[in-house]
């Protein structure tokens, strides 16, 4: 830029910026010089309106080859829902299981226990034949095999072959149900077929409801409403047949309530004491069951005591059938007795008590006279019977005890010294006892029965009062568990530094030993843990024992099977070996690591009705039974 127009510049944004030099630019406006129009070709030039009007406007059609596609397309159609109407509505080859229909005649109320008969017809009302046809049966529960009672039937599948187009195939159903009066049985019928031309299987179901009507049994239970507490007494019950057709395998059980115990039965129960097999019923033929026991309760308790008639499954006799065909319910109210009589043997008031053998059992009767009336004369006596008594343990707190009669007599008065007991007055007398010890016959049946009896005479003169209670003392069996860890002894070359050493191994030998006194354990084995840096060697003494090693819980069992009694007594005791490798880690310096852990003994007693148990402490590196073992021997060092 020249000196000139630099001038001009700077002169301008002087007079912008001066508030006394400014001047108004709108003074040197000019205005807008016109702008001649440019002339345009003819040629270029838009035809006037009224020309444009002025001329014809042609449309341009459809082609030729459109119109025929349009034309085909509409042809299609057509031909497409007149045949689509002719396999839908009369089509030979079109088949749907709507056509396909499955009728059952029969009975829909049927007596159980009774032939239910039942005519099947499938019929194919398409226009093809169905092919490979199978007809399938679900049977509900209770059903039975018509030739066989005793069967149960759950399923049953029959070929039918070829439907023809519009044909049909029928098959009879015969079945026995046996239910509750007014139970609902659905029997299920269902078609499988093919057809020609494809692997696919269709399905047409149906389900046939029969309702129970008249059972084939009649249950009668007959007991008193009232009975004393503690008083025996006797339920009948008698189950008769009231059908037509033999019915096999009938089955009884009894459902007691709290307090009831069962003195005896006949015939005798066939589990548990509730439990009767009646076997096959004829018709017309009745069975009987008594039961005699009693019951134990508060003064107007009342007890509810449930019955069921039902038939074993296949034919076999279980205490567990499931097929109830009646049941009844018989409630009893409880009176006070007479006289009140109650036993506890070391404060455990129960029929059948378990104590050790050789341990002492305090007892303690207490009586209370319930009469409106004295009784006078009162004598109590506690009389014992069973081989495991231990008679010279016997000893009566103010009675007196005859060991040849293996009884204890108090002589009761009252607080005037008198010998008889007035209304509501009650009374305690206490004895100790204990059974022998299991080394003495071991082998023989263990157990001390004991019976309370309380007699005296009316003081209304209506003659002698009897009243008793009798109780059990079951002997519990002695199981003997010994265990013990040796490196010097036993049946292995043991290796390894003594005392151990940090991540060296050394082996050693454990060795348990198991005998019981009496009555064999079914089921018993001796479960071990094997403790932290010990492993299991693979190596045990007796091949006749049944050993293993679970290397994910780190366990060892010794599965003995059955641990007859007298083991370790008349006879050997039954004892195995077997060989871990102990490898010290270094948070294990100056310990005496362990080796075994949890060391238990179980098996189940089926004279006592339960599992007995011994346990022994762990085994650690103090082998306090090896001869060679010194104090120091057990910690671990560098």
């Amino acid at each position: 830029m020249d000196g000139d127009e630099k001038s001009k510049v700077e002169g301008l944004n002087e007079t912008l910026y001066s508030r006394t030099r400014y001047r108004d630019p709108s003074d040197t406006r000019t205005g807008v010089e016109s702008v001649e129009q440019p002339e345009v070709g003819e040629g270029w030039q838009s035809p006037k309106l009224d020309e444009v009007l002025a001329e014809e406007r042609v449309e341009s059609g459809p082609s030729p080859f459109m119109k025929k596609f349009f034309v085909f397309a509409v042809l299609f159609f057509i031909a497409t829902i007149l045949v689509a109407g002719y396999v839908f509505f009369g089509g030979t080859n079109f088949i749907s299981s709507k056509n396909v229909d499955i009728e059952v005649v029969g009975p829909t109320l049927a007596s159980a226990g009774e032939l239910v008969e039942l005519g099947v017809t499938i019929k194919n009302g398409n226009n093809s034949d169905l092919e490979l046809a199978n007809l399938s049966v679900s049977y509900p529960s209770g059903s039975r095999d018509p030739a066989d009672s005793s069967k149960t039937i759950n399923f049953s599948k029959e070929e039918l072959g070829a439907i023809g187009a519009g044909g049909e195939a029928v098959r009879n159903i015969r079945v026995v149900l046996i239910g509750s009066t007014g139970e609902l049985k659905e029997i299920k019928f269902s078609v499988e077929y093919k057809v020609r031309g494809s692997n696919a299987t269709f399905y047409k179901d149906k389900v046939y409801p029969i309702t129970i009507g008249s059972a084939p049994l009649t249950l009668t239970v007959e007991s008193p409403e009232q009975v004393n507490s503690g008083d025996d007494f006797v339920i009948a019950i008698s189950v008769a047949l009231n059908s037509t057709e033999i019915l096999k395998n009938v089955m009884l059980r009894a459902e007691y309530p709290y307090g009831y115990s069962v003195t005896s039965a006949t015939p005798e129960a066939f589990s548990e004491d509730n439990v009767w097999a009646l076997g096959d019923l004829a018709p017309g033929v009745e069975k009987k069951v008594e039961i005699t026991g009693r019951l134990v309760g508060e003064n107007q308790d009342e007890r509810t005591m449930r019955f069921y008639v039902g038939v074993g499954d296949n034919g076999t006799v279980s205490p567990n059938f499931k097929t109830i065909v009646l049941s009844a319910q018989n409630t009893i109210a409880i009176e006070r007795p007479s006289v009140g009589l109650s036993i506890s043997f070391n404060g455990e008031s129960i029929p059948v008590y378990i104590a050790p053998a050789e341990s002492a059992i305090a007892a303690v009767v207490k009586f209370q006279n319930n009469l409106p009336e004295k009784i006078l004369n009162p004598v109590l006596e506690v009389r014992f019977s069973g081989a495991a008594l231990n008679k010279s343990s016997v000893l009566a707190q103010n009675g007196a005890y005859n060991a040849s009669s293996n009884r204890i007599s108090w002589s009761i008065v009252n607080s005037q010294r008198l010998s008889e007991l007035s209304p509501g007055q009650e009374g305690a007398v206490s004895f100790n006892f204990s059974a022998l010890p299991d080394t003495i016959s071991p082998g023989a049946e263990r157990g001390i029965e004991i019976e309370v009896v309380l007699s005296g005479m009316r003081g209304s003169g209506e003659g002698l009062l009897t009243i008793s209670e009798k109780r059990t003392i079951k002997v519990a069996s002695q199981v003997s568990l010994s265990s013990r860890a040796t490196h010097s002894l036993g049946p292995f070359d043991n290796t390894g530094p003594i005392p151990p050493k940090v991540g060296k191994e050394t082996t050693y030998g454990i060795i348990w030993s198991a005998g019981n006194t009496r009555g064999n354990l079914t089921n018993a084995k001796i479960v071990a843990r094997l403790g932290t840096g010990v492993k299991w060697s693979g190596v045990h003494s007796a091949a006749s024992e049944n050993i293993s090693y679970d290397e994910t819980t780190n366990t060892v069992t010794w599965e003995l099977g059955t641990l007859s009694s007298g083991t370790g007594f008349s006879t050997a005791t039954r004892e195995v070996a077997f060989q871990v490798t102990l490898t010290p880690a270094t948070a294990q310096l100056g310990t005496a690591p362990t080796l075994v852990t949890g060391i238990g003994l179980s098996g189940f007693d089926s004279l006592l009705d339960k599992t007995v148990t011994a346990t022994n402490p762990p085994l650690t590196t103090k082998l306090s039974s090896d001869p060679a073992f010194i104090q120091g021997d057990d910690i671990v060092v560098k």
